[in-house]
């Protein structure tokens, strides 16, 4: 298990910067029932400071919809979960 968290301290005073915050988790459980044949199952999840209530909206769309022209979503103080993964990789050798 793997657990990682990177953030952005920026000083407005210094930089335009904003500040940022990401928390990765991966997980990964390997079985290896002999030589040249292994299974695996993992897990990725990744939780960044990201709010879609705070974006750039479409003029004329309504309010929900952020506008494709600006991707960097506005950061807030919460965490919004933008990619979790579930993986299973079977690999097995056959003998000749």
């Amino acid at each position: 298990m793997i657990v990682e968290y990177d953030t952005t301290l920026a000083n407005p005073a210094e930089t335009s910067l904003v500040r940022t915050k990401e928390i990765q988790s991966q997980a990964l459980l390997t079985w290896l029932p002999h030589p040249g044949t292994v299974v695996y199952v993992g897990w990725n999840d990744d939780l960044q400071n990201y709010s879609h209530t705070i974006c750039t909206p479409l003029i004329g769309e309504g309010p929900h919809i952020c506008d494709p022209n600006q991707p960097i979503l506005a950061r807030a103080p919460g965490y919004l979960n933008d990619g979790r993964q579930f993986f299973v990789k079977a690999s097995y050798l056959f003998r000749f």
